[in-house]
């Protein structure tokens, strides 16, 4: 039985570490300290009552299962690593563009660009009309849509003319509530082919998208989100992406509804 004792000892003792042994000082405490005790334990015990056979395969159980659980949240932190390392590259694509971000119901329309609206319709609308406010809620136009099918609606805007789901909409410049035209060298106002003021684009500021629409033969307001811009991207302390917005609002990548082509 002695020898048995001393051959379970000469065992475990080739697990023991050198003292130069250059792995992380995290890993030293939980498996070295193991194995010292481990060791300790058969090299000290009564060899007229040695330590049971299936309480020592047991040890070495619990060990290798605590040992593959380390191994397994350290490969686990390191694949988390490598997906916030693709999500930023992802979100780092996107600074420039125009995003449409779930919630956000204002859009800002900057001097030479676009701002856009997205809904989702549930059921197919007629009649629809847009109704264009500033950021304060102070009625600027409302425009004829005509009618629309279940699915997405994309409305875009510059300021002046309008698209819906990529087509232009054929507006009556006549009928549009804006004051300020473009002007001739002698100070007239500008006439388009039918003898109309051509008038000019809204100037660049906070707007809000209201449509509404007939659905189901009941009036309904359709849910707008609006578009804003992605500024320039970072990366909070738990690894998310934060996606900076032109106007100082902020975005997780999962609150992006649609990304928009200018």
């Amino acid at each position: 039985m002695i020898n048995d004792v001393s051959n379970n000892a000469a065992v475990l003792d080739q697990y023991r570490k050198p003292s130069n042994s250059d792995e992380p000082k995290s890993n030293e405490l939980g498996r070295d300290a193991f194995l010292e005790l481990m060791v300790a334990q058969m090299n000290n015990q009564n060899p007229l009552e040695p330590t049971d056979n299936q309480a020592f395969v047991a040890q070495l159980a619990q060990f290798s299962t605590v040992e593959g659980i380390d191994k397994l949240n350290t490969s686990a932190e390191s694949m988390m690593a490598r997906f916030n390392s693709a999500s930023a590259l992802q979100a780092s694509g996107m600074v420039g563009q125009s995003v449409i971000v779930d919630g956000n119901k204002t859009g800002l329309l900057l001097n030479g660009g676009i701002v856009s609206g997205y809904a989702e319709l549930e059921d197919s609308a007629a009649d629809m009309v847009l109704t264009i406010e500033d950021k304060n809620g102070q009625l600027l136009e409302q425009i004829p849509l005509g009618s629309h099918g279940e699915g997405s609606m994309s409305i875009r805007w510059d300021g002046l003319n309008l698209m819906l789901d990529g087509k232009i909409v054929d507006v009556d410049a006549s009928k549009l509530n804006r004051q300020e035209y473009y002007k001739d060298e002698e100070g007239e106002p500008v006439l388009d082919a039918n003898g109309n003021k051509v008038p000019m684009p809204y100037p660049s500021g906070e707007y809000v998208f209201r449509v509404n629409g007939m659905v189901a033969g009941k009036a309904e307001e359709l849910g707008m989100q609006m578009s804003s811009r992605v500024d320039s991207v970072t990366m909070s302390k738990n690894g998310g992406v934060i996606l900076n917005l032109a106007g100082g609002q902020s975005a997780s990548l999962e609150q992006i509804k649609q990304v928009l082509d200018e």
